[in-house]
């Protein structure tokens, strides 16, 4: 029994390190992962800020891989406005992510400058600086009976900071970016970094697309993807198409290479409130574990105090 017990301990002990020292080293991405990522530009690319042409707030709430134990949680919120005057965005974004015994807090600031190309062509630049604070409790975790020394106290608390750096480029109808929201590797065991290095963090790489298509007065098609790629890790992306009916009902799919299939609706309420959900089937060797992922987003515009109105909806 006490082998037993022993034994028990060394996989839990391994699934930890796994979970809280690399990520990356898995098919799991650092950053958090968002199935309605069409909608939250913002939190992967600075660029995004202020492109809206109103003061937007986003909450979005997501529990992947329900009826797991120890399942990523993340809670975002995020606030950019376009300050017209100097073609100018600015905006902030608080982020937890709690994936087991470990929590991420991300609290990043956005800054965007926007040049006009062409009459319709926008390009954004954009940047962004915060901090990351990483924390491992250990000590939550329920091993059985009997004491270990490998799970007393936390580990031990680690702040960061982050840079990151972002293009978007749009028009009325299309957009396409490319960000590194994560430009600084760090180490979290205190060494020096390096690529074999199985608890830093790593930078990441995002391109992203999306075109809306008039497919006739009540109905438009948007396609997009999103790709991101980290090293030491495959590849992630998603595929996603929806529909929009009467600029206020939008429904969809993604598919997430080898990963998971989802859906997605959204419902425009009035002019500047938006609500959506999305729900993941897991098509990798998860889906025998969990219930799927759950995920929820609340959109909000305060165009009101702007001189300058929004004529017509934006899509993305």
């Amino acid at each position: 029994m006490q082998k037993s017990t022993s034994i028990l301990r060394q996989i839990l002990i391994a699934i930890v390190m796994l979970l809280c020292l690399n990520v990356s080293e898995t098919k799991a991405q650092q950053e958090p992962l968002y199935t309605q990522y069409m909608f939250n530009t913002v939190s992967v690319n600075p660029a995004y800020a202020g492109t809206r042409n109103a003061m937007n707030i986003l909450a979005l709430s997501r529990l992947q891989w329900a009826g797991l134990e120890g399942a990523p949680r993340t809670n975002s919120l995020t606030m950019h406005t376009p300050i017209n005057n100097y073609k100018m965005g600015v905006g902030f974004s608080i982020v937890s992510d709690k994936i087991g015994p470990v929590n991420n807090f991300y609290f990043n600031f956005n800054y965007a400058y926007r040049v006009n190309l062409t009459e319709k062509m926008v390009l954004s630049m954009g940047i962004k600086g915060g901090i990351y604070n990483y924390k491992a409790g250990l000590d939550d975790l329920n091993v059985g009976s009997g004491t270990d020394a490998s799970f007393n106290g936390n580990v031990e608390q680690k702040w960061q900071p982050n840079a990151g750096a972002g293009l978007y480029l749009y028009s009325d109808k299309w957009y396409a970016g490319f960000s590194i929201p994560k430009l600084i590797q760090t180490d979290l065991s205190g060494n020096q970094t390096t690529a074999s290095n199985l608890s830093s963090l790593k930078r990441h790489y995002f391109l992203m697309a999306g075109y809306v298509f008039d497919i006739n007065q009540d109905f438009k098609f948007k396609p997009s993807f999103i790709n991101k790629v980290v090293e030491g890790a495959p590849p992630s992306t998603d595929v996603t198409a929806q529909v929009l009916y009467l600029n206020k009902y939008w429904l969809g799919a993604t598919y997430r290479f080898g990963d998971a299939l989802a859906f997605l609706a959204n419902i425009q309420l009035n002019r500047q409130l938006m609500v959506g959900y999305s729900y993941d089937f897991s098509v990798s060797s998860l889906n025998h574990y969990n219930n799927g992922s759950h995920e929820i987003i609340i959109s909000y515009d305060f165009d009101g105090f702007l001189k300058k109105k929004v004529i017509s909806p934006r899509f993305f």
